[in-house]
C-alpha cells in the first residue's frame, strides 16, 4: 500500500521521487489513454520526473479504439501498444493524483479505495480548484516541485465541499466519444489537452 493522504501532506516529497498520476475512465480505451499520453508528453516537456498510467472501471485486455488512436496520431502520439487495464486498489494507493473523466468515476475510486478520494478529482474541476490554492502560505516552504504539487493537491481537496464530492453532477465531465465520429474524438482530445495543461500549470508553476 502507498502512503496515506495525511502522510503525503505531512512528509516532504523526495526530489528524486517521480510524480505518479493516474487517469480513470469507463473502459480505458478512449479518454483515459488519450489523457495518459498527453500528460506524459507535457510532463516530459516540463522536465518533471513522472509515472503516468490509465485504468478503467471495466475489465481490461483491449486496445484503444480506432478513433482514439487516430486522434492521438494527429498529435504525433502512438496508442498502438495500449492495452486497457482495470481500476485496482494498488494503482490508486501508489498515486499522488487521480484524475477521472466523469463525476461517477469518483464513486468507482471511492469504492475501490476509500482513502484515495482525498487525491482524486474530475479532470474538469481540477484546474479551478488549483486556482484557489494560489498564495497559500504553506506553499512558500516547498523545496521541490513534487513537494509543492503534493501540497497543492491537499489544498485542492480542502477547497471542495465534502458533501458534494460524490453527488451526481455532469458539469465537469469530459464527454465520452466512444461509438461516435472521428470529429468527436478530436474534440475530446483537444478538451483533454487543455485541461491537462491547465492542471500541470497549476501543479508545477
Amino acid at each position: 500500500m502507498g502512503a496515506t493522504p495525511q502522510d503525503r501532506q505531512d512528509q516532504p516529497a523526495r526530489s528524486a521521487e517521480p510524480f505518479r498520476l493516474v487517469f480513470v475512465c469507463t473502459a480505458n480505451r478512449c479518454r483515459s489513454p488519450m489523457a495518459e499520453h498527453l500528460a506524459r508528453r507535457s510532463l516530459e516537456k516540463r522536465h518533471i520526473p513522472a509515472e503516468v498510467c490509465s485504468v478503467g472501471r471495466l475489465n481490461g485486455g483491449l486496445g484503444a479504439t480506432p478513433g482514439a488512436a487516430e486522434a492521438m496520431a494527429r498529435r504525433k502520439l502512438d496508442l498502438s501498444n495500449h492495452v486497457s487495464a482495470q481500476l485496482s486498489p494498488e494503482v490508486l494507493a501508489d498515486a499522488h493524483l487521480v484524475l477521472v473523466m466523469e463525476r461517477g468515476h469518483l464513486s468507482d475510486v471511492y469504492q475501490t479505495l476509500p482513502d484515495a478520494i482525498d487525491y482524486a478529482f474530475t479532470l474538469g474541476e481540477f484546474p479551478s480548484l488549483l486556482r484557489t490554492t494560489r498564495g497559500d502560505p504553506s506553499l512558500q516552504s516547498a523545496d521541490a516541485p513534487l513537494e509543492g504539487a503534493s501540497r497543492r493537491i491537499g489544498l485542492a481537496n480542502q477547497a471542495r465541499d465534502p458533501v458534494r464530492i460524490l453527488i451526481d453532477d455532469e458539469s465537469s465531465d469530459v464527454a465520452d466519444p466512444m461509438g461516435r465520429w472521428a470529429l468527436h474524438y478530436r474534440r475530446t482530445a483537444k478538451q483533454l489537452a487543455g485541461l491537462i495543461d491547465a492542471s500541470l500549470d497549476g501543479l508545477f508553476p
